[in-house]
């Protein structure tokens, strides 16, 4: 099994990240969700930071360094450096990465047997918070030039949860054939 080094920031300053510094000898593998409180990763609450399950509660994931954790660094993980960073940062892509994560959670059981009802419906409750709170909110692509939309695949993930989308959002086709989630 692979060890993980974390990459932690050193602070945030005026909404930028710092550059990452290295924290060594913390794993990040094998990492098993478990909620602290009953609104961990929801906006606007902040118990994330206190959670001793979080190996990010010290420091703050650097803009580039969330991004190496989301992609290589487990569901588990990814889900504590988003959530530090919503807790930290509050936006729309921040808490659209915490559902997208507990999603993967869920669909992949990394959580104990009795807390995955409770991962399911906090999936749920990160995209609805995600819509009602940031409904503008976008993610970039690599070169940080393309924005895309985030909630779509919001609205999306609440369905695939088997949830009820609130706030009258609804999904519409676009006229090149896609999908998009617009509140009218």
């Amino acid at each position: 099994m692979k060890t993980w080094l974390l990459l932690a920031c050193a602070g945030v300053v005026t909404g930028c990240y710092d550059p990452a510094s290295f924290v060594y000898g913390e794993s990040l593998d094998g990492l098993t969700l478990q909620f602290h409180s009953p609104d961990v990763g929801i906006y606007p609450d902040q118990s994330v930071l206190d959670d001793p399950n979080n190996p990010f509660r010290s420091s703050t994931p650097g803009a580039e360094t969330k991004w190496d954790i989301e992609s290589r660094a487990g569901n588990v993980a990814a889900f504590y450096s988003w959530a530090t960073l919503l807790a930290r940062e509050p936006g729309g892509e921040a808490q659209f990465y915490v559902g997208n994560n507990l999603l993967a959670i869920y669909q992949n059981g990394e959580a104990r047997q009795e807390d995955l009802p409770q991962v399911r419906l906090q999936a749920i409750r990160a995209y609805q918070t995600m819509l009602d709170s940031f409904p503008d909110a976008v993610t970039y692509d690599a070169t940080g030039t393309y924005a895309y939309d985030l909630a779509t695949p919001a609205y999306k993930g609440i369905v695939e949860m088997g949830g009820a989308v609130q706030g009258g959002w609804v999904l519409m086709s676009t006229a090149g054939g896609g999908d998009r989630a617009v509140r009218p």
